[in-house]
């Protein structure tokens, strides 16, 4: 072949492979272009589910804020214990709901609406009529959600068990309040939602606080007594968490319960970015337990945007006594990211650790029960409860058939550190001094110038001495001109109260007014002494 023919080929071939690969790169690009185009695609989807949820939110938020939420609607069970001196009243108001009733099969309702002995408001036995029962039972290990007032526990509890008990700033948790639920189509728990420690109290009395402090102590005893898991939930990791849940964890320890660890939820609930999230994990998780070890688990759970079963790992802290959990803002990318991931978690260890499967709890046996051996430690004597009923069907009673007021007197109450609790804000407040004497005598000196031993009145509540007085203004009269230039000298009522140590006797031995001065002494306890 000529050698010019030749090379006209070679020119040719090249000419070809050029434009192939000229086109192969218009394809490359095309394909990339449809790639970007492709993920954009798919980005706005994910954008356009994530703005539905969060309208969807919004929506259900909105319908949830109008909607009047009432507890014998949602809870099957509803203890209402406000006071423990209300047990000695009216009682602790017991009512369970519609919903509950008509979910019970046909031998469980009968159960519930057999007739049954009741005490009557007038303390006598009749069984005439429909009642609440003593015994309805339910299978499935009782799941307690404790921490401090507004922490988020009735959230926990919701997000947990898919349930829609209601929670938020307008609604407060009453008592004990109960409900059976099924989690993950089959395994049973019986869930106690509380008030929560250290919520506000109405002050009626000089002793409400102190009566308020020893109800929540009752109440954490018998959700103790009654409980097989503890969630403790927290937001930030106060001191305060850390008593309470030091506490906790060391009745556990000396109990006989199945599973001695507590779960603390750390519910972040205002943190929306994960460097914040990282920073309070460092520095109120891992950073406090030496002892601790951080840990992680595979878990899957449905992915709130694409409505996908995704599987994740999901980082833990392990204490010898506790587990530590994270959440985020539930309304925020990062609480979608992580928590149903950790509540996946926290389901995992409720079924997989202890499931009593031969166990029935009954919410009136329960409580009653645990009550009567709970009571003698708060009241000077052992009160007898009974089911009272009324005229409502839902609704009656648990109260105390004690006829005498002395025997419901509060046994012990906690005041603080110095001894001295002051009840309420009071316009006038004496100064004091505390002395133990020489001659081994405990005596109390209060400065009350102007006012005799008959304007005071002293009284008696077991180790704790209440003094109350009104020191008036002696400028006030008619007669005298009302004028004042200068007032420095406080007057107005008063009320102080005095724990006294175990070594005196609980009674004053003296109680006497001289030169504008009460003096209360107290004598040793000999017989404290030989015990």
């Amino acid at each position: 072949m000529p050698r010019s023919h030749l090379h006209h080929l070679e020119v040719r071939l090249s000419q070809h492979l050029a434009y192939n690969e000229g086109r192969q790169r218009i394809l490359e690009a095309l394909l990339a272009e449809n790639e970007d185009l492709r993920k954009q695609s798919i980005s706005l989807e994910m954008d356009n589910r994530r703005l539905q949820h969060t309208l969807d939110l919004d929506s259900r938020r909105h319908r949830e804020q109008e909607k009047e939420a009432t507890f014998s609607d949602v809870y099957d069970w509803v203890v209402d214990i406000q006071l423990l001196s209300d047990v000695s009243k009216r009682g602790w108001r017991v009512e369970y709901s519609h919903i509950f009733l008509h979910g019970l099969d046909e031998r469980a309702r009968s159960q519930l609406l057999s007739e049954r002995a009741w005490i009557d408001e007038n303390g006598l036995t009749s069984t005439d009529g429909l009642g609440m029962p003593q015994s309805v039972g339910w299978r499935g290990a009782v799941v307690a959600v404790l921490g401090l007032y507004d922490k988020g526990k009735t959230f926990v509890l919701n997000s947990l068990t898919e349930s829609k008990l209601p929670s938020g700033k307008k609604v407060a948790t009453k008592g004990l309040s109960f409900k059976h639920v099924e989690v993950d189509g089959g395994t049973r728990f019986v869930l106690l939602d509380s008030e929560g420690s250290y919520s506000p109290v109405k002050v009626s009395n000089e002793l409400s606080v102190v009566e308020k402090e020893a109800t929540e102590l009752f109440l954490q005893e018998l959700i103790f007594e009654m409980s097989d898991y503890f969630l403790c939930v927290v937001n930030d990791f106060t001191s305060l968490d850390q008593r309470y849940l030091d506490k906790l964890t060391r009745n556990l320890q000396s109990s006989k319960k199945d599973f001695r660890e507590v779960i603390v939820v750390h519910n972040c609930k205002e943190v929306i970015d994960e460097d914040t999230l990282r920073h309070v994990w460092e520095t109120q998780v891992t950073a406090i337990y030496g002892a601790g070890t951080p840990q992680s688990t595979l878990v899957a759970a449905l992915d709130p945007i694409s409505d996908i079963l995704v599987e994740k790992v999901v980082g833990w802290f392990k204490t010898p006594f506790s587990r530590h959990v994270l959440l985020a803002n539930s309304d925020s990318d990062l609480g979608e990211q992580l928590n149903p991931w950790a509540f996946s978690l926290l389901r995992y260890w409720l079924k997989s650790v202890f499931v009593p499967v031969a166990r029935d709890f009954s919410v009136i046996d329960a409580v009653v029960h645990y009550s009567n051996q709970k009571l003698a430690s708060h009241f000077k004597a052992h009160p007898q409860l009974a089911l009272t009923r009324t005229a409502h069907p839902d609704v009656c009673y648990i109260r105390s058939l004690s006829e005498s007021p002395e025997d419901l007197r509060l046994h012990q109450v906690s005041v603080d550190a110095s001894g001295i609790m002051l009840a309420r804000p009071d316009s006038y407040l004496p100064p004091i001094d505390i002395i133990r004497e020489v001659d081994g005598t405990y005596a109390v000196y209060m400065d009350l110038p102007g006012m005799t031993r008959d304007q005071i009145k002293l009284s008696r509540q077991n180790v704790v001495t209440i003094v109350k007085g009104t020191r008036e203004s002696d400028h006030t009269a008619p007669e005298i001109a009302t004028s004042v230039t200068r007032q420095e000298r406080k007057t107005g009522d008063f009320t102080m109260t005095f724990r006294i140590p175990e070594q005196y006797q609980r009674k004053w031995d003296s109680a006497n007014v001289e030169n504008g001065v009460l003096c209360i002494r107290y004598l040793k306890d000999h017989d404290e002494e030989e015990t």
